[in-house]
């Protein structure tokens, strides 16, 4: 079951009618955005020397995601960043585009930075609002039919929302 928790983000997002872009693994694309969002050890003058290789090891680890995201980035930029609310079974998002109820497709996430390529999400249109201002808020549910990819973005979503609470209970003690 997914998790209740909703967090949100300012992402770069794009809907997909149909079917979205193949060729991502969404699992391993959570798994590496959880090793990276890892908090780091502790470092002071007294480190090992193995501590000191796995560290020049996540230097190189870093520099190649670093050089891997501009080659990704090569064939178009991101999509337009807009703030988004995710949890692990929707997602509600503001568009400049309307989109029926009942469409179904991809929503494709740009979860991070460091590795701009987008966990594609199969969803369906459950709500569109249309706004004063203009635009449209619009709610996918997912359609995932896969357990491991669930339980990963459950996992993704609740390490973000911890990270949220963490961000504001220090904001207000500066």
């Amino acid at each position: 079951m997914p998790t209740a928790i909703k967090i949100h983000a300012d992402l770069p997002l794009v809907w997909h009618p149909q079917a979205g872009p193949a060729g991502t693994d969404g699992v391993l694309l959570l798994r590496v955005l959880a090793l990276l969002e890892a908090a780091p050890p502790h470092y002071d003058e007294e480190d090992s020397a193995e501590l000191q290789r796995w560290q020049a090891m996540e230097a190189r680890v870093d520099l190649c995601l670093h050089l891997l995201g501009q080659l990704l980035l090569r064939d178009g930029p991101l999509p337009q960043v807009c703030p988004v609310s995710l949890s692990g079974d929707s997602a509600s998002w503001c568009s400049d585009q309307e989109l029926p109820i009942g469409q179904q497709g991809t929503l494709a996430l740009y979860l991070s930075p460091r590795i701009p390529q987008p966990l594609l999400l199969p969803a369906q249109i459950t709500a569109a609002e249309q706004l004063p201002a203009g635009g449209c808020q619009l709610e996918a549910h997912f359609r995932l039919g896969d357990d491991e990819l669930q339980d990963w973005l459950d996992k993704t979503i609740f390490r973000r929302h911890r990270r949220e609470i963490f961000e504001r209970k220090h904001a207000h003690e500066e």
